[in-house]
């Protein structure tokens, strides 16, 4: 028996046009022989709902058992690197903070790819490719190595970034692991901008500025004070994404003007969602939640 639901549809027609349209089954484009061409249907519903289906098996594998435990890592790893790098200044002067700093996020966010396999192992390639690249700038001073260090991280947390939003997007409940990867989202977002405005100033010298008037002057990075570079553009930021604007660092190349416009729209509209989310997913939990009543109540219909 074929099903009475409507099914995407693409249709190519014996003269040699394409159409595509949503019908009851395969059978809906066929004509009376003499009338209009015939087509040959074929059934789209995979290219519809395939996506989706990706989409939700990867939510379901990352709210598997121990999600809240490899998510609060993840928390915890970015706190440490925000605390940590500056305090790791004033009491060590180290310059190789932000790069272990960043190895330690790097990890947990592997951990996070965990459920899926196919996921986990191209995150755990990414990710010693990552490490590994940090860990041969430090000891040669290459910067080729430095940026391909910085590029395969920024795309292991963007991978991580958009694997914990789509969880968020399928959660059927509020519960402690929605907050904390809501959390984690938002700080992944704003290291993401900070790492892709530390590559800008490698290829556009001079895009961001820090100072005003003849003190101002351009903010680029070297071998030297690499951890002081990254903290000044983890500052800028999270400046940008939560819209604060102190002004003291600015963006003058027009790439970068877009990506911190970018950046703060995407921080606003993630809250805003964010938020909205949580409180849907907990009204919708409260009607379907068995009410319970109080003693006194079933005396008084006794």
């Amino acid at each position: 028996m074929q099903s009475s639901g409507k099914r995407a549809m693409l249709c190519v027609n014996f003269d040699g046009t394409h159409e595509s349209f949503v019908g009851p089954g395969p059978d809906e484009g066929r004509r009376e022989p003499g009338s209009e061409p015939r087509r040959q249907c074929d059934d789209l519903g995979w290219l519809v709902k395939g996506p989706g289906r990706l989409a939700s098996r990867l939510a379901r594998g990352d709210e598997s058992e121990g999600a809240l435990g490899r998510h609060s890592l993840l928390l915890g790893s970015l706190v440490v690197l925000l605390v940590a790098l500056p305090l790791g200044r004033v009491l060590s002067g180290g310059d190789l903070r932000f790069s272990i700093l960043l190895a330690l996020v790097l990890v947990a966010a592997v951990f996070v790819n965990t459920p899926q396999r196919w996921g986990f192992m191209a995150a755990l390639s990414i990710g010693l490719g990552a490490i590994a690249g940090l860990a041969a700038s430090a000891a040669t001073g290459s910067i080729a190595l430095r940026i391909a260090g910085d590029v395969l991280g920024l795309g292991l947390l963007g991978f991580t970034t958009l694997l914990m939003l789509n969880s968020l997007i399928y959660a059927r409940r509020v519960s402690p692991d929605t907050i904390v990867g809501g959390i984690c989202v938002y700080l992944l977002i704003g290291l993401c901008f900070a790492m892709m405005f530390g590559l800008m100033t490698d290829f556009q010298p001079g895009a961001i500025v820090e100072g005003e008037g003849a003190a101002r002057k351009a903010i680029e990075r070297s071998m030297s004070a690499q951890s002081s570079h990254a903290t000044k553009l983890l500052y800028f930021s999270f400046v940008t994404l939560t819209t604060l604007g102190y002004g003291d660092i600015t963006t003058k190349s027009e790439t970068a003007q877009m990506m911190a416009v970018g950046e703060a729209v995407i921080g606003q509209l993630y809250l805003a969602i964010f938020v909205a989310r949580l409180v849907a997913l907990y009204v919708a939990g409260a009607r379907h939640r068995p009410r319970v009543r109080r003693e006194s109540d079933v005396g008084a219909d006794r």
